[in-house]
């Protein structure tokens, strides 16, 4: 859009003196915030100062038509992972969500999810029949810049979430959050490893440096495929994969596991254990607030 119809654009607009005002101030305060920085301006720059002025021109509307306000605060908060199943893009939506102003920025373990919503005041989901003993969860929360900073991700692993038919089970446990706790087991029928879990939670801080289209590379499989679950009334992904699982199962053979990955509410859910993709399937379907 080039200056003629901007400025075509803006004389043909009907505006109030408190919208003329709101706008002067949103440009002065943009214009505040650039002095001392670099005058180099990268292709991210430029994107974002059309997208401001896009911003600027919704203003108008917002006032006079709620809906278009509700439909863009909607949209300026999600991205999208693309994956590849069998050839076939798969879109999988996720949301910055905005979490407690008081989040807890350390390093840590913790015994449940439920302490850990209270911290952030966010809803995950959960599996009735899980494992949540002592310093179970690990929780990690990545700054904008090293230790300072808003929070711009969190990642919750639990290791050995669900123990299913699994026997003879033994924790070791570190308060440390470097040191990986450690389990011991035989396996069962259905479940020959546990099943983890891991949590990813993008705060609004990301969407400030995060694209909004991520492509999943390396995933494309002949063995991946998209489940419908009734439960979540959501598409879920699951994929075999050969590893060895996490540290912390003492494995010492990679096998051919099956990953799942969820999106719900915006937040991405990672399950992964030697289990077939209909016990997957079953957790999906049990999983609740």
């Amino acid at each position: 859009m080039n200056e003629n119809r901007i400025r075509d654009a803006f004389e043909t607009m009907n505006t109030t003196k408190e919208m003329d005002r709101r706008i002067l101030e949103a440009v002065h305060s943009g214009q505040e915030t650039q002095k001392g920085r670099p005058r180099r301006r990268s292709r991210r720059f430029y994107h974002r100062l059309a997208l401001a002025a896009a911003i600027v021109l919704t203003l108008f509307t917002v006032f006079q038509i709620p809906q278009v306000a509700t439909y863009a605060e909607s949209v300026l908060k999600e991205f999208t992972k693309i994956f590849y199943v069998q050839g076939e893009e798969v879109e999988m939506e996720g949301k910055y969500i905005r979490i407690s102003e008081d989040a807890d920025k350390t390093w840590k373990k913790t015994d449940g999810l439920k302490e850990i919503e209270k911290n952030l005041n966010v809803r995950l989901l959960k599996y009735d029949e899980s494992y949540e003993g002592e310093n179970s969860w690990n929780y990690y929360a990545g700054m904008i810049e090293g230790d300072n900073g808003p929070i711009r991700e969190i990642t919750l692993t639990n290791h050995y979430y669900i123990l299913g038919d699994l026997k003879n089970i033994d924790t070791t446990v570190f308060n440390s959050a470097s040191t990986v706790n450690s389990i011991s087991y035989t396996s069962g029928k259905i479940f020959k490893t546990p099943v983890s879990c891991q949590i990813v939670i993008k705060t609004e801080a990301e969407a400030e440096v995060e694209e909004d289209v991520e492509v999943v590379t390396d995933f494309d499989s002949t063995e991946a495929t998209k489940y419908r679950c009734k439960n979540l009334e959501a598409d879920v992904l699951l994929y075999s994969v050969e590893t060895d699982g996490p540290a912390a199962w003492n494995q010492v053979r990679v096998r051919e596991m099956t990953s799942m990955i969820v999106f719900y509410e915006g937040i991405e859910y990672h399950f992964l254990g030697e289990v077939s993709m209909d016990t997957m399937k079953e957790i999906a379907e049990n999983l609740h607030y």
